[in-house]
């Protein structure tokens, strides 16, 4: 029995796929710092490209760092705020649980169902706070070094950027270095374009949450704003899940009308941004399903752990965009995502 040349092919690019994914996975302690500098590098190049253009390059790249620098310090700010809003209504928030678990307790036990004990208070032993020290250590020092890695690996990136068109030209034909050129380029712009439309909606969607939750009255108005900026990274599912915890606390302490006026506000800011702000500013652009995008999210996370999951929607759209410029990978293109 024959096996046709297209098969042959198909086959070979599965068993290509399979061993490319299982050394991603197997050298994530390289691979998932360097996806991070890739997408920054992705990012900030036009800056750096502008910057080259009248500044030395050490000057520039310093000026590039330090703008890095001050998003992730704002970030890290918003971040401990939000942190030292919640800390201190913890305690409330738990003896509301509490009470609200004891007449569901009461419920239950009227028609005989079994509930379990709700224990707000929280003991531990000598034995197991050694423990969580132990372990809040060992990722302090897995975070910082993988930090350390990304911005080495970044920096050389930057430093060496420029340079991958005359790499490429001199590594492959004519025809097939311009072909890979134009496919990197094309991939980063749209790449580049999509995160920022997005980084903008995403902004917008948080105030916009903020200020609806904070007129309805519902409590820790700038955190349901914060987590709506970060969820809507997601497209869709992240949408979705922006709205629940809001409208829980709305419940639980406004009422079920004012729970109900915030989850009516905030799925209308949310079908606004996704289906009438994003398009008309994205023009032309990737469209990924819901499956899609939590199987990016789930897979990713599976292959590099919790940094994948959050590069998953833009690994899943850089493998898109690129497949989208050769003519054999195209179906690809078209069956993980709709290009229009």
């Amino acid at each position: 029995m024959k096996v046709s040349n297209q098969t042959t092919q198909i086959l070979m690019a599965i068993i290509a796929i399979i061993l490319v994914l299982a050394a991603l996975k197997a050298t994530q302690p390289i691979s998932m710092p360097l996806a991070f500098a890739f997408f920054i590098v992705v990012l900030v190049y036009p800056l750096q490209n502008k910057l080259e253009q009248k500044l030395p390059r050490w000057l520039s790249l310093i000026i590039v760092l330090l703008v890095l620098g001050g998003v992730v310090a704002l970030a890290q700010g918003a971040l401990s705020l939000s942190a030292e809003i919640i800390e201190p209504k913890i305690p409330k928030y738990l003896d509301r649980l509490e009470e609200m678990w004891e007449t569901v307790q009461d419920w239950a036990n009227n028609y005989g169902l079994p509930v379990p004990q709700f224990n707000s208070q929280i003991n531990n032993t000598p034995i197991q706070l050694t423990q969580q020290a132990i372990t809040g250590f060992q990722t302090l020092v897995s975070t910082v070094s993988l930090l350390i890695l990304t911005i080495s690996l970044l920096i050389l990136l930057l430093l060496e950027v420029s340079q991958y068109k005359r790499k490429v030209q001199q590594a492959f034909s004519s025809r097939m270095s311009q072909h890979i050129i134009n496919a990197v380029g094309n991939t980063s712009e749209k790449l580049r374009r999509y995160l920022t439309v997005m980084t903008f909606t995403c902004i917008l969607t948080g105030i916009l949450t903020g200020i609806w939750c904070l007129i309805i009255g519902v409590d820790l108005a700038l955190v349901w704003g914060l987590i709506a900026f970060i969820l809507n990274y997601v497209p869709t599912l992240g949408s979705i899940i922006a709205v629940i915890p809001p409208t829980l606390i709305a419940i639980l302490f406004n009422g079920i009308p004012r729970g109900i006026a915030t989850v009516i506000g905030l799925g209308i800011i949310q079908v606004i941004m996704g289906n009438f702000v994003d398009p008309r500013i994205q023009g032309k652009t990737l469209q990924l399903s819901p499956f899609i995008a939590l199987f990016s999210i789930v897979f990713w996370g599976w292959i590099w752990g919790i940094p994948g999951a959050i590069l998953g929607i833009p690994m899943t759209i850089s493998i898109i965009l690129f497949c989208e410029e050769f003519e054999t990978t195209r179906g690809v293109a078209i069956m993980l995502g709709e290009v229009e």
